[in-house]
């Protein structure tokens, strides 16, 4: 997946609308042409950009949120539209999205309300009396979308890509990761105090006094150190063969019988015939059933009550939100304040009813036209990856051929899925509006469970159309590249090879590539979790890999704070391959064809600006340091700088020193 900072606003000029030209992938006023790009590539290609404020009410600003803010222009306009609408057709989209915008925008009925809406879940947490009652309320919480104690899902099984399964995984803290709990320094220290604060501010604004609301937000921290020393570190929930651990249910319930899987499994919802499950991380579960018997009743109260807080607050009214607020974006990302309320708002919107957005979205904001041309550029990237593999002087004929019969299999959805998730059932109210978002999640869990015993649907999205993002499912073998990433200056469909396939390589050629990571090659095929690799070849990648793992290990973005080389080394392998097989699939595009020079640049050395002006971003040092200890990703002057380090053909281009290295694919 392609990971994106969040939504903002050019620096010096209002919103673009509509009527003004569609800003390109190279963009001279950005450029710092006194820099070396052999050097420091990104601060040729974006350095001037670095001198462009970041708006208070946001922790990044660059070109992706730029992108998503013409996104939400068209989508605010489609939700006044909803709203305004007299008499909508029941259960309708426009129904249902209007109802949903007017209940979160309505703030006099929030302040009315204050904690009205959760008096019953909050009424159910007092009444645990008893470790049986557990299981229910836990699944109940489950259902809403109350992130307690650990997580599930449903999903296709690692090891057998025709069927649907239900999955157990770690969970249940608070703060961004694991290592937030036991990093020694005093950024760290000062987070995790913060932290406790907004507990004891939650819990405070509930009723409690402000004495016990402090008592009660240090157990409940003491309960999350405890869970998040049983769980495994980013780098190790890397593994799939690791995070896959098949387990029948009664032996499940057998195992760590504390719980009451089967009352947990009854009330929610989970079909009976479903048996096959999958525990991502067993050493969790076996911990939590330690927790089990020696927490008391009354910390699972406090802990369970705390987590049903931080999952509503931010649909409360405003002393709940601010709360929220003040550490999750300002603590965390630096962010001086919030986004306007139709922001906030819209997300909350489209996480909910994110199809039903999305069918009027595509309609304004993605034509057939741009559909048939990305179409062909994931062509023309295939038959690159194909190429390269055919070259590959490491890689075994053996496994060349599996590979390629991988890479034959490989699909790819563009814009907007062939068929729409229907909502209907989903009841959307106007005086509600946690209670939409409730119901929303409940609804999305129950389809989800729906799912089991039943063949895999193909045609599923996990990204609405809208989304700028996209993503590779190694379980399907496909990459997803929805309308709202495919936007200017990424992708206009008026501009040529050279910047079309530079900005896009970051999209088209990374999500490819994943299928052939550290982590996707693990994968065949058919989306089973299975070795295709003789094991010579295994290992040559593998020390090719490390080799990546060394380059990413050296850069430091802040002082003392460097890239968890490991950690990210998927993503930097997609980075790296994707921006290969991206410049091969443009010349491949080209056919032999030269194209001129512009703005005193050839056309590969646009290719190559126009790739790391696709990630100009400036950002807060708060995110950066949080993003460095939660985030498999690198930070994105160094997803330009290590990739184009690594390319011969960019050393070309630019004539810089070729530094030798293997290439990969």
């Amino acid at each position: 997946m392609r990971l994106r900072p969040f939504v903002l606003l050019l620096a010096t000029s209002a919103l673009l609308t509509a009527m003004e030209p569609a800003p390109k992938a190279v963009n001279p006023a950005y450029m710092n042409r006194a820099a070396s790009p052999c050097k420091d590539f990104y601060a040729f290609a974006c350095g001037a950009y670095d001198a462009v404020p970041i708006p208070g009410d946001y922790s990044s600003y660059g070109v992706n949120e730029e992108i998503t803010e013409r996104n939400s222009a068209v989508l605010k306009e489609i939700l006044e539209d909803c709203v305004g609408f007299r008499r909508p057709v029941p259960n309708s989209p426009q129904q249902r999205i209007g109802d949903f915008f007017a209940s979160g925008m309505d703030e006099g009925t929030l302040k009315r309300l204050g904690l009205e809406p959760l008096k019953a879940d909050l009424a159910r947490i007092e009444a645990l009396r008893s470790p049986q009652d557990l299981a229910p309320l836990l699944a109940h919480l489950h259902r809403k979308g109350v992130s307690a104690v650990f997580s599930n899902g449903v999903g296709v099984d690692d090891k057998d890509a025709t069927r649907m399964t239900f999955f157990l995984f770690q969970g249940g803290l608070g703060l961004p990761e694991r290592e937030f709990y036991f990093r020694p320094d005093a950024e760290s220290q000062r987070i995790r105090e913060a932290y406790q604060k907004l507990l004891a501010r939650l819990l405070h604004l509930s009723g409690e006094k402000t004495l016990e609301a402090a008592r009660h937000a240090k157990e409940v921290m003491a309960l999350e150190t405890k869970l998040a020393q049983a769980s495994r570190t980013l780098e190790q929930l890397r593994d799939p063969e690791r995070n896959y651990n098949a387990m029948d249910r009664p032996v499940l319930a057998k195992t760590w019988p504390r719980l009451g899987w089967q009352a947990y499994f009854k009330a929610l919802k989970l079909p009976e015939g479903q048996r096959h499950l999958v525990v991502g991380q067993p050493d969790f579960f076996k911990a939590l059933e330690q927790r089990l018997a020696q927490e008391s009743l009354a910390t699972w109260r406090t802990y369970l009550k705390a987590h049903l807080l931080l999952s509503a607050a931010p649909y409360l009214d405003a002393p709940f939100e601010m709360a929220s607020f003040e550490f999750y974006q300002k603590t965390l990302g630096g962010q001086e304040k919030p986004q306007p309320r139709w922001k906030r708002v819209l997300a909350s919107v489209d996480e909910g009813l994110g199809f039903d957005l999305g069918q009027l979205f595509v309609a304004k904001a993605f034509s057939p036209q741009s559909k048939a041309r990305v179409e062909e550029m994931v062509r023309f990237h295939k038959e690159a990856i194909r190429l390269s593999i055919q070259k590959a002087t490491w890689m075994g004929e053996a496994t060349k051929v599996q590979a390629l019969k991988k890479l034959e299999t490989l699909g790819y959805k563009v814009g907007y899925p062939t068929q729409w998730r229907d909502y209907r059932g989903l009841a959307i109210h106007r005086n509600t509006y946690l209670g939409n978002v409730f119901a929303a999640h409940a609804f999305e869990y129950q389809r989800r469970l729906n799912q089991l015993l039943k063949p895999v649907d193909k045609g599923e999205w996990s990204m609405t159309p809208q989304t700028n993002n996209a993503y590779y499912e190694p379980t399907r073998n496909e990459i997803v590249l929805p309308a709202g990433i495919l936007q200017p200056p990424f992708f206009v469909p008026e501009a040529d090879e050279a910047e079309n396939y530079g900005a896009l390589a970051s999209t088209i050629g990374h999500e490819l590539m994943h299928g052939f990571d550290d982590q996707g090659c693990q994968y065949d095929g058919e989306g089973n979790l299975k070795n295709w690799w003789t094991e010579a070849d295994k290992k040559t990648y593998e020390a090719l890999t490390d080799e990546v793992v060394k380059q990413y290990d050296a850069y430091e973005p802040l002082p003392g704070l460097f890239i968890h080389g490991r950690q990210t080394l998927g993503e930097n392998l997609a980075d790296i391959g994707g921006l290969k097989i991206s410049f091969e699939a443009y010349r491949l595009a080209l056919a032999g064809k030269a194209l001129p020079d512009q703005l005193g640049l050839t056309a590969d050395q646009r290719f190559f600006v126009a790739f790391a002006q696709g990630w100009r971003t400036n950002q807060r040092p708060e995110t950066l340091r949080t993003r460095l200890g939660s985030d498999v990703h690198s930070p994105v002057r160094w997803r330009v700088i290590g990739p184009a380090r690594y390319l011969e053909e960019f050393a070309t281009a630019f004539k810089c020193p070729t530094e030798k290295k293997k290439q990969l694919w």
